[in-house]
């Protein structure tokens, strides 16, 4: 009789394997390169995961996915003041060395998956996510929905080259203050926009 499949070995080699690509690109993921690192044989990548291509999707899910806890709160119920303390915990935690390190294959994801023509990539997913929050927070605050949706790509596409500058030059703390300045700046947009449609 075959043996049962342990349904924790594989979350547990995916966080093998982030740990291991630290420093690393996606482009070298292999299997060999993998159970030669983690000192399993290829077989349990096989078994796991099916083909490299497979591999490399769930990987990426798994950096995706290290924010869904950050975002399980509902917007709507997030005061101005709640929001910006919302924001700045959740840049503490994707500011956090490893965070970065994980950004930085997020990034290379989204690079690979344009050159392979997948236009509903997984990495670009994390994007709409925070996409779709931050639009969802100024609608509860009484941003008309179309308005609403141009403010929250901008307040998330600038989010993201803030984490690239993070990431490029090393200077958290720096991009931390600019973090916070871009924060306030969106929050008094946002008002200001919901008073204007309350008028």
């Amino acid at each position: 009789m075959p043996r049962k499949p342990d349904p924790t070995r594989k979350p547990e080699l995916l966080g093998q394997i982030l740990d291991h690509l630290t420093g690393r690109t996606l482009a070298t993921v292999s299997f060999r390169t993998l159970a030669e690192a983690l000192g399993v044989s290829t077989y349990v990548f096989v078994y796991h995961f099916g083909n490299r291509a497979q591999l490399v999707d769930e990987i990426v899910r798994a950096i995706v996915a290290r924010q869904d806890d950050l975002l399980a709160v509902d917007p709507a119920e997030l005061d101005e003041g709640a929001w910006r303390e919302f924001m700045s915990s959740s840049w503490e935690v994707v500011s956090s060395p490893r965070n970065l390190q994980l950004q930085r294959l997020e990034y290379e994801a989204a690079m690979l998956e344009m050159i392979e023509g997948r236009g509903s990539g997984i990495s670009r997913s994390a994007v709409a996510k925070w996409h779709a929050f931050a639009a969802a927070w100024c609608v509860a605050r009484g941003v008309p929905a179309d308005q609403a949706d141009v403010e929250a790509r901008l307040f998330t596409d600038a989010v993201y080259g803030l984490q690239y500058d993070a990431l490029a030059t090393g200077d958290v703390r720096g991009v931390t203050a600019a973090f916070d300045l871009h924060v306030d700046a969106f929050a008094h947009r946002v008002r200001a926009l919901a008073g204007v449609s309350a008028a």
